[in-house]
């Protein structure tokens, strides 16, 4: 599977269908993680993801082929994580009535998005210089943007689309700036940069509402 696709088995070379395989597929996917939160791309290896993992190398080429692939399928579970938070905490009546709560939830949501699985910043942000990776960055961060598209759209209904996806492209910037602050190895500055990423979106939203 090429590694800019997205399905719920993105990267995978064959899906794991006992619990022993499933468990294996989680610890690689976790390690992989943890390397990009503490390395980068750049230091992620098949190598380096076995030892951070406690697995054979071999083990991890029986369900990827590359690391790309890995990066691939991590990006499809943020991906879900992103979809979950959408549905189940943010809600277009509550963004109407109330912008700084619907926000609060956003940034709140993101943050323990990041405190569970490592390297969800890096992906998100697309820091790193390969082209296929900030690909696989894109993906996630339109999975977000599509789905507030849809709340924004269902909460005010009389802004014209053009106004809304361009509150939201700003948004994004804001948010893909800023969100280097809630990296799990800033523990010291994580609450500090949530509030003064709420007040920000916070601030533009009442501003052009």
């Amino acid at each position: 599977m090429s590694r800019t696709q997205h399905s719920s088995k993105a990267g995978l070379r064959k899906a794991p269908t006992q619990a022993r395989s499933r468990e294996r597929v989680a610890r690689i996917l976790a390690a992989a993680g943890a390397v990009l939160a503490n390395g980068g791309y750049q230091e992620l290896t098949i190598k380096a993801i076995a030892a951070e993992a406690d697995v054979p190398v071999g083990t991890i080429y029986q369900f990827f082929a590359t690391k790309d692939d890995i990066v691939a399928a991590l990006s499809q579970q943020f991906a879900d994580g992103v979809r979950a938070l959408a549905k189940e905490r943010l809600d277009a009546m509550v963004l109407r009535k109330d912008p700084a709560r619907f926000v609060s939830a956003l940034v709140d949501g993101m943050a323990e998005l990041q405190q569970r699985t490592a390297g969800f910043v890096c992906v998100y942000a697309g820091s790193q210089s390969d082209s296929a990776f900030e690909a696989l960055a894109a993906y996630l961060r339109r999975v977000l943007g599509e789905r507030l598209d849809e709340l924004f759209a269902a909460a005010f209904p009389k802004l014209p689309a053009a106004e809304r996806r361009r509150i939201l492209s700003v948004w994004g910037d804001i948010t893909r700036a800023m969100i280097g602050g809630l990296d799990r190895g800033r523990s010291a500055e994580r609450d500090a940069m949530t509030r003064e990423l709420k007040i920000v979106l916070t601030s533009y939203l009442q501003a052009k509402l």
